[in-house]
């Protein structure tokens, strides 16, 4: 895994944001594996496609988790195609936590895999509140598949190597920016 140390503090700053009755998407992204390593053990619904993330959280006795099931992606150890979909779009959440392999002012989130993207594309869909964990590698990137324009994203929450100047852009963009610091 790239950028642990960011990725770390991103997903501790995104769990400041789950309160306890929540219901939560969690897609299966290393940054969302990382959210799940932080998520405290009170009541919450997850919703996910990451067989990680639901082992992860198997023995929190006040967190049900729910998995979407599909077709199983060895590389990312996650569930994809028709019936994950499905599956995503049976249920409605608060608060999904996504992350993307791009993210650009101009063309939005985006995945190198269609199926990764149609999943998050269904995670935004049932969401009351978008939150893109993304560190600063992805920022100002366009991979093969769009995911979503920026309009359909709350907050993005990075690390503080982003810049200032990128930063305000995205808010005037109506884009609530969080930046996590090893302060």
């Amino acid at each position: 895994m790239k950028n642990v140390a960011e990725k770390s503090l991103i997903a501790k700053l995104a769990v400041q944001h789950i309160r306890p009755g929540d219901r939560i998407a969690l897609d299966a992204s290393t940054t969302a594996w990382q959210v799940a390593l932080e998520l405290p053990n009170v009541q919450l619904t997850v919703l996910t496609n990451s067989l990680q993330v639901a082992y992860l959280l198997r023995d929190r006795e006040q967190v049900e988790v729910i998995s979407t099931g599909g077709i199983l992606q060895p590389k990312s150890l996650s569930f994809i195609g028709p019936l994950a979909e499905e599956t995503m779009s049976s249920f409605y959440v608060n608060k999904a936590f996504i992350s993307c392999e791009g993210f650009h002012t101009e063309y939005g989130l985006s995945e190198s895999n269609p199926l990764q993207a149609q999943i998050k594309q269904k995670m935004i869909e049932i969401a009351e509140e978008v939150y893109l964990l993304a560190d600063h590698t992805k920022i100002q990137v366009r991979n093969f598949v769009p995911v979503a324009p920026l309009s359909q994203i709350d907050t993005l929450i990075t690390d503080s190597q982003v810049s200032h100047e990128y930063v305000d852009e995205l808010r005037r963009l109506n884009i609530e920016v969080l930046q996590a610091s090893f302060c």
